[in-house]
């Protein structure tokens, strides 16, 4: 198996009250590995640890305990220039396009300026031509990069965004939640450019959602958290039709009798 990023025994806690005597394990010893080319879809609800996890893989966080390595480098020993190239090839993408787009910058400006951090392309010129190039690969007309953010649909943002990330050819793709704000037709239509993606570029996802439909849809791998811990790992296979964790069957149940118009 060709390891990308591998997370081992991460734990998060953080503590509150006066004196800072309370403390909550946010993550707890989570163990997982993403895979060169794959998607590990992880799922659980609201205040199981997804996103806290997402943070610590992006380095806005530090684990409390455990280690996460990228190709094999531990991402906290990573000095400034490193965690500069670090950050270029594992990018992430959130549920809420706009709040990733600066709303005073033209769409131009914006993915422009994403090159220009990371000093990728020659000039202007090719940093154009480039981003003309990557407008189509995820589906969008040239004529949106003279707009400004609230002037372009929900469907166009996330693709925009997607386009951001692409243009700092990342090897990994952290998608939180990156459909749960679109209506059903345009979250059909990211999934599929997502999983048309990864075809095309070898992309490496962790996929991060409430919603075990999708992780059906798009994983190779599932992960199910529940308050913290990583409860079952599987292939989405063994998940999907024969979970083993009760918290997994609830998953399960309450998606089917959901899609079946029933209450659970």
């Amino acid at each position: 198996m060709n390891k990308v990023l591998e997370l081992d025994a991460v734990s998060r806690n953080f503590t509150s009250g006066i004196f800072r005597t309370h403390t909550t394990r946010a993550v707890d010893h989570v163990s997982f590995t993403l895979e060169r080319g794959k998607t590990f879809g992880l799922v659980g609800n609201s205040g199981c640890g997804k996103t806290t996890l997402s943070r610590m893989i992006t380095r806005v966080l530090r684990p409390t305990s455990g280690s996460i390595r990228f190709e094999g480098e531990d991402i906290a020993r990573l000095d400034r220039r490193q965690c500069k190239t670090y950050h270029r090839r594992v990018q992430i993408i959130f549920q809420n396009p706009e709040a990733s787009l600066d709303p005073s910058m033209r769409i131009r400006d914006s993915l422009l300026e994403a090159m220009a951090i990371h000093r990728l392309g020659e000039s202007k010129e090719a940093r154009m031509e480039k981003i003309r190039a990557t407008l189509r690969q995820v589906g969008l007309p040239d004529y949106l990069l003279s707009r400004y953010p609230h002037q372009i649909s929900g469907g166009e943002g996330q693709r925009l965004v997607i386009c951001r990330a692409l243009l700092l050819e990342p090897e990994v793709l952290l998608l939180d939640e990156p459909t749960s704000m679109l209506d059903v037709s345009v979250q059909a239509s990211i999934m599929n450019l997502l999983r048309d993606l990864q075809q095309e570029l070898g992309l490496t996802y962790l996929y991060i959602t409430h919603d075990i439909e999708l992780l059906g849809w798009i994983s190779h791998t599932i992960g199910v958290m529940q308050k913290g811990r990583l409860v079952e790992v599987g292939s989405r296979d063994q998940v999907m039709e024969a979970p083993i964790h009760p918290y997994t069957k609830e998953l399960l149940y309450s998606y089917t009798h959901w899609e079946g118009g029933t209450t659970p």
